[in-house]
């Protein structure tokens, strides 16, 4: 397969939790699934602030704040 920009990746279709995911953990590039990704974040929970549209605050896996 030629080298690709992940832009000019082709879109995903629907996901079942098995499909691999590449990632980077304490500096080592390894491979992982959508299931074990999903895993971590409902045990862990994930914070963070995303945009666009509507920007949405979640801390530990809680919506705490949705602005339009």
């Amino acid at each position: 397969m030629a080298e690709q920009k992940i832009s000019e990746l082709p879109i995903a279709a629907a996901l079942d939790g098995t499909e691999s995911v590449v990632i980077n953990q304490n500096a080592v590039t390894s491979i992982t699934d959508v299931d074990a990704i999903v895993t971590y974040a409902l045990t862990n929970g994930i914070s963070g602030t995303f945009g666009t549209p509507t920007s949405i605050t979640i801390v530990n896996g809680i919506i705490t704040a949705i602005v339009d």
